[in-house]
């Protein structure tokens, strides 16, 4: 049985001073029914131009190669029609900061209601009931009495909750959520997460989660892929990725993460700054950040290579691998 989602060598390009500017860099992955997968890595890495390629949702003059299917589809095929019959319908979006994908001069009503009103020709009357249900769905007090509120009447917690309603108005099987939990305090972070697991459980659907925050992507991804400039570094099941990570990068942000059951540790961050796309160095993109640096790593782009079912591209990183079951991360069955 096919995926759900199959991405094979995805590259996408944009406008430069000087040529077109690689953002992402051959990018592979599939997506299953029913799963969450996580993409991490950080800000500039790649995450959601892929999302958005995804969608369709690029410049312009954006340059995309590769293969995007869904169901089959081959979605960078499809017309234009056809591709808005896809976007928000069956594959719907998150977008990292509510104040700008809720329109802040409509009420939450008119946000919810207007696209089933487009997709499914529903009645004023129907579409109004439909933003009720999935604004109770969210768990928004009052769904009824905010339809008529505006987002900034609304905490951000709550403006995200609003914003995962009006991406499931149309029952999406997929969903993507970019970085849904930015700038929340942890408690409403948790709460956030909790709500995606909850709908994903009871709805079957499937969900790409587009983060930063690896303790995010403990509690919540199936599988996780780790990117970095434009590439795939490291790939696998959520618990082994996060356990026992092979790639330095993939380490560096573990130990950058905050440790509450070792608070005498101090957070050790990664040295320097990601490169921008136009001026990637040689070799791997990660060497003048990286610990573990030999000769090889400045010369040849370490290829993406599986070792038990899992993917790496390093040169020097050696995993010991071990025929333990697989686990999942979140129910802690084999």
């Amino acid at each position: 049985m096919s995926a759900l989602v199959e991405v094979e060598g995805l590259r996408v390009s944009l406008p430069g001073p000087n040529g077109p500017v690689t953002i992402v860099d051959g990018l592979d992955f599939t997506v299953e029914e029913g799963e969450i997968f996580g993409i991490a890595g950080e800000s500039g890495s790649g995450k959601t131009m892929s999302a958005l390629a995804m969608l369709r949702l690029l410049p312009p003059r954006a340059i995309v190669e590769g293969r995007i299917a869904y169901q089959g589809r081959e979605l960078l095929a499809l017309d234009n029609k056809s591709m808005r019959a896809v976007r928000g319908n069956e594959i719907s979006m998150v977008f990292q900061d509510p104040m700008t994908s809720l329109h802040p001069m409509l009420t939450i009503g008119k946000s919810l209601t207007t696209q089933v009103r487009q997709h499914f020709g529903m009645s004023r009357a129907e579409a109004r009931k439909r933003a009720i249900e999935m604004l109770a769905e969210v768990r928004i007090p009052d769904p009824e009495g905010a339809l008529a509120s505006y987002p900034h009447q609304f905490s951000g917690g709550m403006r995200q909750r609003i914003a995962i309603a009006s991406a499931l108005m149309c029952k999406p099987r997929l969903l993507i959520a970019d970085e849904p939990t930015t700038a929340l305090d942890v408690t409403v972070q948790a709460g956030v997460i909790r709500l995606l697991e909850r709908l994903q459980r009871e709805n079957g659907l499937s969900v790409i989660l587009i983060t930063h925050d690896l303790g995010v992507m403990s509690t919540a991804a199936d599988r996780l892929t780790v990117m970095y400039a434009g590439r795939i570094v490291e790939s696998g099941t959520t618990r082994r990725v996060l356990q026992d990570p092979w790639h330095p990068y993939t380490q560096g942000l573990l130990a950058a993460l905050p440790r509450p059951d070792r608070s005498d540790d101090e957070l050790v961050p990664i040295p320097g700054s990601p490169p921008t796309p136009a001026l990637l160095p040689a070799g791997c993109a990660f060497h003048p950040r990286c610990p573990k640096v030999v000769d090889a790593c400045r010369t040849a782009v370490p290829p993406l290579e599986r070792i038990a079912g899992d993917r790496i591209a390093c040169v020097v990183a050696a995993p010991i691998v071990t025929a333990e079951p697989t686990v999942d991360m979140k129910e802690g069955r084999s």
